[in-house]
């Protein structure tokens, strides 16, 4: 080869050749200022020196707007730092969030804080956090306070509506209008509404990623100038999900994560699953088989949740709060009222309160419950005194007076009095007419026979006449316990009475709110009844246990009353009022008793403290022993009127079934007969018996037949004898025959023959 080093040929070609490459990276640098590619080439032919071969070489450069692009991912960072909204990773594997001060310095010593000697009080309405599920209300504040603060002061006002007129009043008066917090709270002062004022920091809920889906990065190539990345899929889906369904597609303007460089898409071919980006924040720059992540711009949500009760009247003020500073708003915002129980659930399926009753767990309830009843406790609990009594402060009283309270005890007493007098001269007059009858039959005068007679007969006539009046009467008592529906019971007793409430210890005092009285009847000699023993199989040990069963008798009295006191806000006990008869004293003693019985009797007090599943007791009081009175009745006299009465009544009623079938008038025809050793009676009077008649006629046949009574037929038949006798020769004979045969008949008939009237 000829040489040609430094020759002007060649120094004019190589000038050339640098003219050229001068020329076109010009125009390539033009190029890449205009070009919205990510980079612009430049393509040299040269030639080699040494070897003179000639060769093309391709240079790639940065376009203008990519370069743009990395200084404002650059600017964006820097300003996500400066604004305190990055976060850098510490080297524990830590994140923390980026503050930014003028100058680093230590707080200073805090000195000379002052010793407290009072306290104040601050609202603390903290129940509706015991509920389980919470109810919550949401509020968007986005864009209604700065974006790096994540939290705020809330300010519940809670009306006290106790009644159904007091919710109505809220619902008219407050809910829709748009109220400050002063003008809130003067509106319930001038109407003397109650209500209560709830002050707490709230933090605002944390916010969730929107979106969840990753992508890895299949390829990565540069087409019309420029750089896409190829995906393995363009879907994501929604962390809520469960499981996760990707039916969300990448689009323009969506952001992508890489470690922690923030991506924009701003080009996309769904078709070929590939993007191109702008870079946002970092300079990170992800190559094949790395991962884009789905990303959302912090601070995108500010939700603020708090929690409410049922049944509540609210009325919500917010302000908010400068976390750079620590410093809360000047002012409360305007109100947001609202009923609880009309709010329904989120899905619309339930309204607040059917949620409540169906599904929450209040213990939030049951501890304002509590709160308001000032529970104390049995570990504070100091046991109490026993009351102090006699036995003079009870006394035996009659229980079931009221079981005939509407007779007229007068008229039965009345009554009683006159039925006693009809029956003392009724028994006087049987008496009368019993000796009347013993005289009849020892008279042989006629005329006196006649006269006595003629007395018994007018006093059987009174005697009827007294038996109607005695009935009369006893059916009259009858009625009146029938139509009156009197109980016909003996009287029951109780021991009754009031006994001294000591006086509440501890401090704050602990009220006594209940007793217990044991009780055992005693006999005559002031001893206890015989205890009986029993025994049972211990199926533990198999070993036979016995027990002795006491005789005393425990009974609780009633539990003192508590009622809600609005100025306080508590419920308080309520003192006993033992003069109204419409109210059961927890200190008042009922105990059954009957006559002859003695009752022993003891008291001991229970606290409030502990009350009611381990209350305070004291120890049992000293006995006292009640006797049944002496004076009182064992039976009720009126009770006993109507009793005998009704047994009358009954044996009236069988004396009127035996009088008309005529059987008190056969017995009443007795009379004595002086002739009987023993005192037996004459069955019956011989005027009282029919006999029959009979007429013969000559042939000795019956003529005819007629009644009367064996008294007349006797006598028709001695005076026909004796009238025969005297005119017969042989009349002695006859006599001594005819003798014999009245004796036979009277003997026969057992009958009193009367002879005072033969002549």
């Amino acid at each position: 080869m000829e040489n040609k080093v430094n020759s002007f040929t060649e120094v004019t070609n190589n000038l050339i050749d640098q003219v050229n490459i001068s020329l076109e990276s010009l125009v390539s640098l033009n190029n890449s200022m205009t070009t919205q590619n990510d980079t612009a080439t430049i393509t040299i032919d040269q030639v080699n020196p040494v070897t003179g071969d000639a060769s093309t070489v391709t240079y790639t450069i940065p376009s203008y707007n990519t370069v743009i692009n990395k200084v404002n991912a650059i600017s964006n960072t820097v300003d996500t730092f400066v604004k305190g909204e990055g976060v850098v990773l510490l080297s524990d594997g830590t994140y923390r969030q980026v503050s930014t001060v003028p100058v680093a310095k230590a707080p200073d010593r805090i000195i000379n804080v002052t010793t407290p000697t009072k306290f104040t009080t601050r609202n603390n309405w903290f129940f509706e956090s015991m509920m389980s599920p919470q109810l919550i209300v949401s509020f968007d504040l986005k864009n209604k306070i700065d974006d790096r603060s994540d939290r705020v002061m809330v300010k519940r006002v809670i009306f006290d509506n106790f009644n159904d007129e007091e919710t109505q009043w809220f619902l008219d008066n407050v809910v829709g209008v748009d109220r400050t917090y002063y003008e809130t709270i003067t509106l319930y002062s001038i109407n003397n509404k109650r209500y209560w004022e709830d002050e707490e920091e709230q933090l605002l809920t944390l916010s969730t990623e929107p979106y969840t889906g990753t992508f890895t990065i299949t390829d990565k190539q540069t087409v019309d100038g420029k750089e896409w990345y190829y995906l393995d899929t363009m879907n994501y889906g929604i962390p809520s999900d469960s499981p996760v369904v990707k039916n969300h597609q990448l689009a323009i303007g969506d952001q992508l994560r890489y470690n922690n460089s923030i991506v924009k898409i701003d080009d996309i071919q769904i078709n070929e699953q590939r993007i191109h980006t702008i870079q946002l924040v970092g300079l990170g720059n992800p190559t094949i088989n790395n991962l884009f992540e789905i990303y959302s711009t912090p601070f995108s949500t500010k939700l603020l949740n708090i929690p409410i009760g049922f049944n509540e009247c609210n009325a919500i003020f917010i302000k908010g709060i400068n976390d750079d500073f620590n410093i809360v708003a000047d002012e409360w915002s305007n109100s947001v009222s609202f009923y609880s129980n009309y709010l329904t659930l989120d899905d619309g399926s339930a309204t607040l309160e059917e949620y409540y009753h169906t599904y929450v767990n209040d213990f939030g309830m049951q501890l304002e419950g509590q709160a308001k009843e000032k529970f104390i406790p049995a570990f504070y609990g100091v046991a109490p005194d026993p009351p102090v009594f006699q036995a003079s402060n009870f006394a035996v009283k009659q229980i079931n007076t009221h079981l005939n309270a509407a007779l007229d005890v007068d008229n039965i007493k009345n009554t009683q009095t006159q039925i006693e007098s009809v029956k003392t001269n009724i028994n006087s007059l049987k008496t009368t007419i019993a000796s009347q009858k013993a005289e009849l039959v020892s008279l042989t005068n006629t005329g006196d026979r006649a006269n006595l007679q003629n007395n018994i007969d007018a006093n059987n006539s009174n005697l009827s006449k007294l038996t109607v009046q005695y009935e009369s009467l006893v059916k009259s008592l009858a009625t009146l316990a029938y139509d009156n529906s009197a109980v016909l019971v003996d009287p029951k007793y109780h021991i009754r009475g009031f006994f001294p409430i000591p006086a509440p210890k501890g401090t704050p005092a602990q009220e006594i709110i209940q007793f217990e009285y044991a009780y055992r009847y005693l006999k005559l000699d002031n001893t206890g009844t015989d205890l009986n023993t029993y025994s049972y199989a211990d199926p533990s040990t198999g070993q036979t246990v016995r027990g002795v069963f006491t005789d005393w008798l425990i009974v609780p009295t009633n539990v003192k009353e508590k009622s809600y006191n609005a100025v306080t806000g508590a419920y308080e006990w309520v003192v006993e009022n033992i003069g109204d008869g419409d109210v059961n004293n927890i200190n008042q003693i009922d105990i059954p008793i009957t006559k002859g019985e003695k009752v022993e009797l003891k008291i001991r007090s229970i606290s409030e403290a502990g009350w009611p599943l381990n209350p305070a007791k004291s120890v049992w009081s000293d006995t006292v022993i009640v006797d049944f009175p002496s004076n009182l009745a064992g039976t009720d006299q009126i009770v006993n009127i109507l009793t005998d009465a009704a047994a009358e009544e009954t044996t009236i009623k069988l004396d009127e079934t035996l009088a008309s079938a005529g059987i008190i008038t056969h017995i009443d025809d007795s009379v004595p007969n002086p002739a009987s050793g023993t005192g037996t009676y004459f069955k019956h009077q011989a005027k009282y018996l029919a006999v029959d008649n009979k007429t013969l006629d000559v042939n000795g046949n019956i003529k005819s037949t007629s009644t009367s009574d064996l008294q007349s037929y006797i006598e028709n038949v001695i005076q026909k004898s004796y009238t025969s006798v005297i005119n017969t020769a042989n009349n002695t004979q006859y006599i001594s025959t005819l003798a014999k045969i009245i004796q036979e008949l009277v003997r026969c008939s057992s009958t009193n023959f009367d002879f005072s009237n033969l002549t």
